[in-house]
């Protein structure tokens, strides 16, 4: 058992644990605040005019309704209070006053969907959607690769200074190292589901959340899963060979990655910009990041193509280079002498 990992690990959650704690607590803050805003009467409120005649009405299902017509502006506005299920709004009015082009979004659990009929435009709005876990997976990724890159230098901290108390413990080396992997591995995967569990509780502040795990909502949550497992075996690989400079290796690890990405998306126009652009190429494919790509759920791809006919490859590369990483990270510790 290495406490010294688990000490480290319990004491990075509590700062991750702290720090959602806090976004938590501002949405509490912004759901009092924005209350008056979020129900039908704030429709009514904001397009109420002296001209405007509201009807409300109960539906047999139990569902209220809320008539807005303004024979004036020729709108007309039908508000479907449907409680948890979410509202269901649907607002014709003239073009002049809509959108110039045809638009489908679907922002989280909000879709909206307008269509132009010459002179009218009908624009569809459903609330409380199921909201794509690819979504959640982002958010979750983004503070799984910051603590990832914190714990990456677990073996070069045991090399640079407290090697001769390392070497001393009763167990073999690749058992210590594999053991600081785990530990550490454990520690990625909790701050990616005490991420998820925060945002689900923000959303449940303002509607009842469901969660898509469909289609590639479920390949993203496979990707997002290896990818800073991925990524903290490379920098673990990296610090433990050059454990005298691992703070400069982690501490470059972000501007390089980025300065390859944008090198590498650049399209070359000389010579010289082409051969910087196929080293920088080259490079990034040692990079776990780089097969990792974003689109739209309405997009049939996801997080690494999600949706397309490689992503069992973009996967089992992704866990190739976790295996790799750490097994070049695993040689090195063994080879360090005190």
């Amino acid at each position: 058992m290495n406490y010294v990992e688990w000490l480290r690990i319990r004491n990075y959650l509590r700062i991750v644990a702290i720090i959602l704690g806090i976004l938590v607590v501002l949405a509490i803050v912004l759901r009092v605040s924005f209350a008056r805003y979020m129900s039908p009467d704030a429709w009514i409120g904001h397009m109420h005019t002296s001209k405007t005649v509201v009807t409300h009405v109960m539906l047999p299902d139990g569902t209220k309704r809320t008539i807005l017509d303004n024979a004036a502006d020729r709108t007309h506005v039908v508000i479907d209070d449907r409680g948890y299920a979410g509202k269901h709004i649907v607002v014709t009015e003239p073009t002049s006053r809509a959108h110039e082009d045809n638009s489908n979004v679907n922002f989280g659990s909000v879709a909206v969907h307008e269509i132009h009929h010459g002179a009218v435009t009908v624009t569809t709005i459903d609330t409380n959607g199921a909201v794509p876990m690819l979504y959640y997976m982002a958010l979750a990724d983004f503070v799984a690769l910051i603590v990832a890159t914190i714990l990456a230098a677990a073996l070069a901290r045991e090399i640079n200074g407290h090697l001769e108390i390392s070497l001393t413990k009763p167990c073999p080396r690749a058992r210590f190292a594999l053991g600081v992997i785990a530990v550490d591995a454990a520690g990625i995967l909790a701050a990616s589901l005490m991420t998820i569990v925060a945002f689900y509780l923000c959303q449940l502040l303002f509607e009842s959340a469901r969660l898509d795990f469909s289609g590639i909502n479920a390949r993203a949550i496979a990707i997002g899963v290896v990818v800073p497992l991925a990524w903290y075996a490379m920098l673990l690989a990296a610090t433990t060979w050059l454990y005298r400079a691992y703070g400069a290796v982690l501490g470059f690890a972000w501007p390089v990655v980025i300065l390859l990405g944008i090198l590498t998306a650049i399209q070359p126009t000389n010579a010289v910009a082409l051969f910087v652009h196929d080293v920088a190429w080259t490079l990034s494919r040692l990079d776990p990041l780089s097969y990792v790509s974003f689109a739209s759920p309405a997009y049939n791809g996801a997080m690494g193509d999600a949706g397309s006919s490689d992503f069992g490859l973009r996967f089992a590369i992704e866990v190739l280079l976790f295996v790799v990483y750490g097994a070049l990270a695993v040689w090195q510790w063994r080879r360090v002498e005190a």
